[in-house]
């Protein structure tokens, strides 16, 4: 005689998942999804830095949940993000061919370098190296692609300058700069003007 089972072991997978989810789902940085939302016009931008939906974006299940963004999952199939990501993973083969383009450069102008995004993995504060020469250090961040830098980017990346110094106390003995490498002019109006006002701080290189 068959027994009936004490515990439910079927899983239903929940109707929505989070940005979170759904990067770590493709592989890539919630920072890199979030970017890909806002081209495709499924988010916007509230407030300066937070993000909100938009009519495309709610037609995709997409609502806000106090400070967290919802979907529906059926979004893991739409052929628009698909392609949107797929093109974005080809960027990002692009850039690590520049990175390494930029390492060389910079070794040969006599910089001491630290892997900084290879030693820390995917995750790396918007820190592709750690150039130092004297008494100056360089965060370095590489860019290939020609989308503009925007000031709210900035604004995290000296957030991220912070933490750093938090992170590696001995770093704050050294004059420290942030140092945009890029291989074309790829600043928004509002990014180069406050990039001019703290040129102590902050500079760009373009790097073909």
């Amino acid at each position: 005689m068959s027994k009936v089972p004490q515990t439910n072991e079927i899983t239903i997978s929940p109707i929505t998942i989070n940005s979170s989810q759904i990067a770590q789902y493709f592989g890539i940085e919630k920072k890199e999804l979030n970017k890909i939302l806002l081209k495709l016009k499924w988010l916007k931008r509230k407030y300066f830095l937070w993000l909100d939906t938009t009519t495309l974006g709610e037609e995709r299940g997409a609502k806000k949940e106090k400070r967290e963004i919802l979907w529906n999952r059926k979004i893991l199939g739409d052929k628009e993000l698909l392609v949107a990501i797929q093109n974005v993973q080809q960027e990002t083969i692009d850039n690590e061919e520049y990175k390494n383009k930029v390492y060389k450069k910079y070794k040969q102008d006599g910089y001491t370098l630290w892997d900084y995004a290879k030693e820390k993995g995917s995750y790396n504060k918007n820190i592709h190296f750690v150039a130092k020469k004297d008494r100056e250090v360089l965060l370095i961040h590489c860019k290939s692609d020609k989308q503009d830098i925007h000031l709210e980017e900035i604004l995290h990346f000296r957030e991220n300058k912070r933490d750093f110094i938090t992170e590696n106390p001995i770093f704050g003995m050294y004059t420290l700069k942030i140092q945009y490498i890029m291989s074309h002019f790829s600043l928004s109006e509002e990014a180069f003007k406050y990039l001019q006002k703290n040129r102590d701080t902050l500079s760009y290189e373009i790097f073909k």
